[in-house]
Formats: C-alpha cells, structure tokens, sequence
C-alpha cells in the first residue's frame, strides 16, 4: 500500500502545480475557435492516441446544447486503415501532417499530446497546421521537448513519470471539455436579434 499511497499522494501534488496561466491560454484560444466556427484536431501516439480520441469524443458530444452551433472536434488517431496507408507508403512521421492536409484550414487548431514533446509525427503535423495559419496547442509532458518552443500554447504535465503525465492529460481533456461545455451553454443562452441573425463570432463572457 505504500507504493500506491505514494502514487496518489504524487499525483495529487502535480495536479496542483499544473500552470494555471498555460491552461487559461489555452481555453482562451479554444473559445476563439469555436466562436469562429473553425474545427478541432487531436493528436498523439500510444497512451496519447487513446487521450486523443478520448478527447474529441468529449469536446464533440459532451458539449451539445440545443439553440448553440456544435463544437468541430476530429482525432486523427481512429482512421487505422489511413494511418498505416501512410507509415507503409511514406513513413511513420507523415501519419497526421498528411491527414492534416486534406482537412487543415486557416483559423483552425491543432492539438498535440505527448509525455516527451518530442515524437516526429506530432511535430510534422504542427508545423504543417503553423503553415495553413491553424492555431498549434500541446499537452505536454514535465520537460515539455521541442513541441513546448513550437506552440502558440502549452500545458505541461509535471509528473514523475510518465503514468503520471498521462493521468494528468485526461484529468486536463475533462476540465478543458467541461469548459468548453459552459461555453456552449453561454452562447446558447443568448438572446437572439431581432433581425433573426446571430453570427458565431463573439466575444465570451
């Protein structure tokens, strides 16, 4: 039991000294996004892919509130039959910057997860979306590797290892998505004009 004493006591620690500041950037330009009516790709490898798609599963339906336009949320990490189309033809690196150029406009956001910051096919993929002008985020391991100096904005997960960094990307995926939820609803809630035309874009309260 001390071991799994200790876990949870480590755990719990980190959540704690998760930034703040990072995390409110990173809602911040998530709002924009979905005011703007552009869409949202996830993206990660291994532990990472199941966040991803964990992830866009949430934001896509968890946050459905009636009168209010749907938040676009894709992971790139469920096509299988594309993904190993593309690592067999090209290579492993190309699997999401390749899925991003069929899709990927200006406006858009792209998020990569990842405990190292450093795997090559999130890395392809966010400087394809920083070339369509796509907005780039990341969720982060405790170093944060090349991807943290790359990103309009990041949330590092200050774990002791990376079981920890990866509780700590699905505990952030949940209050990102419950965010996001309360978001909708606020538009939702707004009255419509009288002329009968509500644009996307506003300005969240």
């Amino acid at each position: 039991m001390e071991s799994i004493n200790s876990y949870f006591s480590e755990l719990e620690q980190m959540v704690r000294a998760i930034s703040r500041p990072d995390l409110e950037r990173v809602l911040s330009l998530l709002e924009n996004v979905y005011h703007n009516g552009h869409r949202v790709f996830i993206m990660g490898n291994g532990g990472s892919a199941a966040t991803a798609s964990h992830f866009a599963l949430d934001l896509a339906k968890n946050t459905i509130m009636a009168g209010a336009p749907r938040l676009k949320a894709i992971s790139l990490t469920d096509n299988v039959p594309l993904i190993t189309a593309w690592s067999n033809d090209t290579a492993y690196e190309h699997i999401f910057a390749e899925q991003l150029a069929n899709m990927i406009e200006p406006g858009d956001v792209v998020i990569g997860i990842s405990t190292s910051g450093n795997s090559s096919n999130v890395i392809n993929a966010l400087l394809l979306a920083r070339q369509y002008r796509a907005t780039t985020i990341a969720l982060l391991g405790a170093r944060g590797g090349k991807i943290k100096k790359m990103v309009d904005a990041y949330v590092l997960a200050p774990g002791q290892n990376i079981e920890q960094e990866e509780d700590a990307h699905l505990i952030l995926t949940h209050v990102i998505t419950r965010h996001m939820r309360e978001v909708v609803r606020s538009y939702a809630e707004v009255p419509t004009p009288a002329d009968g035309i509500r644009t996307t874009a506003r300005v969240a309260p």
